[in-house]
């Protein structure tokens, strides 16, 4: 006996409980199907550094950075890879055939590449997140590496959020990173400063979520990247001991 909505009161309990319970399965799978993952292929910046060769030999550490944004939840781990929402559809990147690469694995690795690309060719990936809140924890970091200076931080955006008006879309492409700058010989942050980058622009009628990506990374990105390698090799170069050696060998 089949159960028709017109027979529904005939029908059994078992088959009531049932559909209620296939119900509740086809909103829960319909609710996690509304995720995707992006491919983005990023260009460096390929900044470089005009004192490079007074940096080669300076040992940096390059944190994970702590995800801060209000919109993520971190106890879903695939949530840590939104970059955009779009009604019930949420956005994550695909890095290296990764799909969901969380955003601060993205910005850590990122930032590898793009210092050693700079100039400074003795650069580390911490595994550790490590902010301004836990210098001593950024201490031992750098003991533990031999490095001379450990960069950590927080990720306060990193978004894409098209804006609808009544007949067009204005996309908006942001990102403020947080930066510490910890110096090992002191033990003390010499760099404490945020930076922040904004794209937007008028789509008309839409645009590609594959081109807000690319934009995001290889427009706004890029130029916070070559911001935080500027203010971070300006400290880099006023070293205490390197000022010495030079002084010292002025006055031969």
């Amino acid at each position: 006996m089949q159960c028709m909505p017109a027979l529904w009161r005939g029908c059994p309990m078992n088959a009531r409980a049932l559909s209620k319970v296939l119900v509740m399965l086809l909103a829960a799978i319909a609710i996690s199907a509304c995720t995707r993952s992006l491919e983005v292929t990023y260009n460096p910046a390929a900044y470089q550094l005009p004192q490079a060769n007074q940096l080669r030999s300076v040992a940096l550490g390059i944190a994970k950075f702590e995800d801060k944004r209000s919109w993520i939840d971190r106890s879903e781990p695939e949530s840590l890879a939104y970059v955009m929402q779009q009604g019930a559809w949420k956005f994550g990147l695909t890095y290296h055939g990764k799909e969901f690469v969380p955003v601060q694995d993205l910005v850590q690795m990122m930032f590898v590449d793009e210092f050693k690309r700079a100039g400074v060719e003795q650069v580390k990936a911490i595994p550790t997140v490590l902010t301004k809140n836990a210098v001593p924890a950024m201490r031992t970091a750098a003991e533990q590496n031999r490095l001379a200076y450990v960069l950590g931080g927080r990720i306060h955006v990193f978004e894409v959020v098209n804006e609808t008006g009544m007949w067009t879309v204005t996309s908006r492409r942001a990102i403020t990173l947080e930066i510490t700058l910890l110096q090992a010989a002191s033990g003390n942050p010499v760099l404490d400063t945020m930076v922040s980058q904004l794209d937007r622009q008028g789509e008309g009628m839409g645009v590609r979520h594959s081109t807000n990506v690319d934009r995001l990374m290889n427009t706004v990105f890029r130029q916070v990247v070559t911001q935080v390698i500027e203010q971070v090799a300006a400290k880099l170069a006023l070293d205490p001991r390197d000022v010495h050696v030079r002084f010292a060998l002025a006055e031969r």
